[in-house]
């Protein structure tokens, strides 16, 4: 079979039931990447009742105009057409939506959203909603190196509460920040939920702090971790982790391979790389090195800055990067020249792999010019992790 993505394998493998061909990581990515709807006014919140994919997906576009839907510029926007999918397929036409739980407060800096799926084989898939690729959202996953975040504690509460009181098995999972926090929670639930959890599906999602990997219940579920991240994977890659991730290919270049549905499959499988790509290494090493020898005070300094060049931009997500004109290249230069602490080196040096991995890539003549650069670019690092300041 040629190269396809999640939603083509949904069309191509959606008339089998789990019953005639049993689940699989992609029907996890699926299912991960459903909780991107809004199913406000559609799924019944903790304790209310349940519903259909089909019953939800006529309510949900019963209640949103295609003109409206055709807003969202996010790479997110593929959420409603993966619903109807589901919805037309057998797979899970008759699978039931419950629990579903939205509690996004900017001012509390939360952003935690989680939706229950009762697949037809009797396990229940608790899907966790990552970070959009807004500017904001990107710095949600790099503040995971210096503090527990809120949503951390709510998805261990949702699984624990969601799933009290029943016997029933358990699938986790989840893309971005979402498929950190379905290994969280799995790590810091009672030790007999934990038991019932068979699988745990971390779709690019960041890792944990070193000490979080030593707890005993982290090696516990290790084993039964399933990390998957494209070939130029940035947000998967950050702090450590302790499973060997299958890495995938993508349509696309750069950070922009963080979107799901550029990751190719083959068949009912991923298509596969042997290594990340050279981007993608250089961003692991530079920064583990560097967050290695921060303080966790300091790590939010370094974190608020650098996101404060991307906000000098004008530009309110990533995919806009790509299109940033000479006035916000210009402001964004300008904050870095103002960031005279021991941060400033390390921004620098971190927004020259960005511009990279954004413009270069694409071009084979100037990917054999990053072959050179990146030397450089290594240099440099090793120069601020020395002094501190450039």
């Amino acid at each position: 079979m040629s190269m396809s993505n999640m939603l083509d394998y949904l069309t191509w493998r959606g008339d089998l039931t789990l019953a005639q061909d049993s689940f699989n990581c992609i029907d996890a990515l699926l299912l991960s990447s459903l909780s991107y709807v809004d199913f406000t006014d559609v799924v019944p919140s903790k304790g209310g009742g349940m519903i259909t994919v089909r019953e939800a997906s006529e309510k949900f576009f019963s209640l949103h105009s295609e003109e409206e839907l055709a807003q969202d510029k996010s790479f997110i926007n593929f959420g409603p057409k993966l619903l109807r999918g589901l919805a037309a397929s057998e797979r899970f036409k008759d699978a039931y939506l419950l629990n579903f739980v939205d509690d996004t407060d900017i001012s509390r800096e939360i952003q935690f959203v989680a939706v229950e799926i009762d697949t037809s084989d009797g396990v229940s898939f608790i899907s966790f909603r990552g970070t959009d690729d807004t500017i904001i959202g990107w710095k949600e996953d790099f503040n995971l190196s210096f503090m527990t975040v809120p949503a951390e504690s709510e998805a261990v509460k949702y699984l624990q509460e969601v799933m009290d009181g029943r016997d029933n098995r358990i699938r986790t999972g989840g893309h971005s920040k979402g498929g950190h926090l379905a290994v969280y929670a799995a790590t810091a639930v009672s030790s007999d939920m934990a038991s019932r959890i068979e699988t745990i599906y971390n779709f690019d999602g960041p890792g944990f702090n070193h000490e979080a990997m030593e707890a005993e219940q982290f090696r516990n579920v290790q084993p039964r971790i399933i990390k998957v991240i494209p070939e130029g994977s940035i947000v998967g890659r950050l702090l450590e982790n302790s499973t060997q991730p299958l890495i995938v290919k993508s349509t696309e270049m750069g950070i922009m391979q963080h979107d799901p549905l550029t990751w190719q499959l083959e068949g009912r499988r991923f298509s596969v790389c042997d290594t990340t790509d050279k981007i993608s290494d250089l961003f692991d090493e530079t920064m583990t090195t560097w967050l290695g020898e921060m303080s966790f005070e300091e790590r939010k300094v370094f974190v608020d800055e650098l996101f404060s060049v991307f906000e000098a931009s004008g530009c309110e997500n990533l995919s806009m990067m790509t299109k940033v004109g000479v006035r916000g290249t210009k402001a964004m230069i300008e904050r870095m020249r103002e960031i005279r602490n021991d941060s400033g080196a390390k921004i620098r040096t971190l927004m020259k792999m960005f511009f990279v991995n954004f413009n270069v890539l694409k071009d084979n003549v100037v990917r054999e010019r990053f072959e050179d650069r990146t030397k450089k670019i290594a240099l440099v690092a090793n120069i601020s992790k020395k002094n501190g300041k450039q």
